[in-house]
């Protein structure tokens, strides 16, 4: 059964229907016009009227029963019961559909608000509401009741909220955020992109000059020193250091026993001389027959300090 605007007009109440002249509103309060609404009754039979441009109808419906409404896709479950009266008339007003009003304010860390922000929220259908905020960073959505549903921005989850179902055609829940703006991140990833471009230009730039300056220490020669070492200050006797192994050339001895790891100054070494980029090694005994050996890298240029550390010191077996 569909009515035209214009016979609503000449409708009146019978003995077995009722008058129902409905007001229908979006969430926004904005009028639903020049729509169709269907009522579906108990046994599921559907009555339908148009509405006018201020999102008024009137239709007829038997009397003694009890209708919820259909905005297309949109449902209203709240019953709107006609009373078991001949002759009535019945005004009244509904939302296309029950509904939470969700006021998100939204602010930088600044504590000013965020304008133009894309908020998105995705209901439990799975469906997606997009909204923006405006300049004082606010923005009003309508979710059904009865849902639960996920407030986002681009890059960050804001907070998911569950409403609970109570019988109210329309709630009103107010939440305020602070937080970073989509711009103020996409700003701070493109400074950090440009920091990080920056560092690795300067790298490579202090890469290049390192192979350089490695390329010419390995021409140079590295000056060597062997000291003994102990904090005690325990004395094995004089300290013979030899190239390579115990019949590798004599390189010196060593008498003075220092207490510190950093050595004799170069004017008081004992043992000093010099040697080009290599894999070297040594053969140490003291006069008190213990004996020291090891290996040491030299890379070209500067200084090489090795301690002959008096506690390492091993007893040559005869």
């Amino acid at each position: 059964m569909s009515q035209s605007l214009r016979s609503q007009e000449k409708l009146s109440p019978t003995a077995n229907k009722c008058l129902l002249i409905l007001e229908v509103s979006n969430p926004d309060d904005s009028p639903f016009s020049n729509k169709l609404v269907q009522f579906v009754d108990e046994k599921r039979e559907i009555f339908q009227s148009k509405t006018n441009e201020k999102g008024f109808l009137k239709i007829l419906l038997p009397i003694g029963n009890k209708y919820y409404t259909k905005c297309n896709s949109l449902i209203n479950e709240r019953t709107i019961a006609i009373r078991n009266v001949g002759y009535s008339t019945f005004s009244t007003s509904r939302y296309t559909h029950r509904f939470t009003e969700f006021a998100l304010k939204y602010l930088n860390f600044q504590n000013q608000p965020v304008k133009g922000e894309k908020i998105f929220t995705i209901l439990s259908s799975g469906d997606t509401l997009n909204n923006q905020t405006n300049q004082y960073g606010e923005v009003k959505i309508y979710i059904p009741i009865k849902d639960t549903f996920e407030v986002k921005t681009k890059y960050n989850l804001i907070k998911r909220f569950e409403i609970p179902d109570k019988g109210y055609e329309s709630l009103k829940l107010e939440y305020q955020y602070r937080g970073q703006s989509s711009i103020e991140y996409e700003l701070e990833e493109e400074q950090n992109k440009l920091a990080e471009i920056k560092y690795k230009r300067d790298k490579l730039t202090r890469d290049s000059i390192k192979r350089y300056e490695d390329s010419v220490a390995t021409t140079q020669p590295t000056t060597v020193i062997f000291f003994a070492s102990d904090r005690d200050f325990k004395h094995l006797g004089e300290i013979s250091v030899f190239d390579g192994s115990k019949k590798g050339e004599l390189l010196g001895t060593v008498n003075s026993v220092w207490s510190c790891h950093s050595g004799p100054p170069v004017k008081d070494a004992e043992v000093i001389f010099k040697k080009m980029k290599g894999v070297y090694t040594y053969y140490a005994k003291s006069a008190q027959g213990y004996v020291w050996e090891g290996t040491y890298n030299i890379n070209g240029g500067g200084w090489k300090r090795i301690i002959l550390e008096i506690s390492k010191g091993k007893k040559e077996l005869p």
